[in-house]
C-alpha cells in the first residue's frame, strides 16, 4: 500500500524478480566455463526458430541438469527457486524441467521472448564483465495501447521495463510469462549464462 496525501494505492498484482548471489561462484566459474566451451564444440546449437540465430545455446539439444559438473550449482538454484516461491506464498512445489547454457560472443543478442509454457524461470550469470557485457531486460504489460499513461522508468511499481547487469554468480528468478531479452553484446569477451525452467508439481 502506498500513501500519498489523501490517496491510498493498493498494490495487487506486481511482477517480482528475485535475485541472489551464489557464495561459491569463484570456486566453480573456471571449471564450468571450460565445460561449456568444450560442450559447444560437440553439441548442436539450439534455438532454431529465433531471430538471434547466431547466438549459441543448448536449448533442446543439451540439458545441464544431467551433467554432474553442474550438480552443486543446480541444487543451489533449485533451493533458491523454492525460497522465491515461499517468499511469495505460492502454494506449489516445483520440478526443474531442464537447463541450458548460452554463449554470447561480440554482437550476439537475444530477442524478447518468454518461457510461457512453464511456471518459473531462472537465469544464472556464469561469466561476464558486469559493466561491459550485455544486460538482460524485462518487459511488463505488453498489451499496451497508444493511450496508456506515460510511465516513469525509474519508478519500479509502474515501469514498463527493468534491466540487470550480468554480475557473475548472480541468479535471477521470475515468472516464466515475463518477457525478457539480452541486448547486443558489445564486449570482445564472451558472456555465458545458464537458464532453467521449472513447473509446478500438480
Amino acid at each position: 500500500m502506498i500513501l500519498n496525501d489523501n490517496m491510498i494505492l493498493d498494490q495487487w498484482y506486481p511482477t517480482f524478480i528475485g535475485q541472489c548471489d551464489y557464495p561459491e561462484h569463484s570456486l566453480l566459474e573456471k571449471k564450468l566455463v571450460k565445460e561449456c566451451l568444450s560442450l559447444s564444440k560437440k553439441i548442436k546449437k539450439g534455438g532454431k526458430e529465433w531471430v538471434s540465430n547466431k547466438t549459441y545455446n543448448t536449448l533442446d539439444t543439451y540439458n545441464i541438469i544431467h551433467n554432474n559438473k553442474f550438480e552443486k550449482l543446480n541444487s543451489w538454484i533449485c533451493n533458491k527457486v523454492a525460497d522465491y516461491s515461499n517468499s511469495l506464498k505460492y502454494k506449489n512445489n516445483y520440478e526443474c524441467m531442464g537447463g541450458w547454457f548460452n554463449i554470447y560472443k561480440k554482437y550476439d543478442y537475444q530477442e524478447y521472448h518468454d518461457h510461457g509454457t512453464n511456471s518459473l524461470s531462472a537465469v544464472y550469470f556464469l561469466k561476464s564483465n558486469p559493466k561491459k557485457s550485455s544486460k538482460i531486460f524485462f518487459k511488463f504489460n505488453i498489451n499496451e495501447n497508444v493511450m496508456e499513461p506515460t510511465r516513469d522508468e525509474n519508478f519500479n511499481l509502474t515501469s514498463p521495463v527493468a534491466w540487470y547487469y550480468p554480475i557473475p554468480g548472480r541468479l535471477l528468478i521470475f515468472k516464466s510469462t515475463v518477457r525478457h531479452c539480452v541486448e547486443r553484446q558489445e564486449d570482445d569477451n564472451i558472456r555465458i549464462s545458464l537458464a532453467y525452467n521449472f513447473n509446478k508439481i500438480l
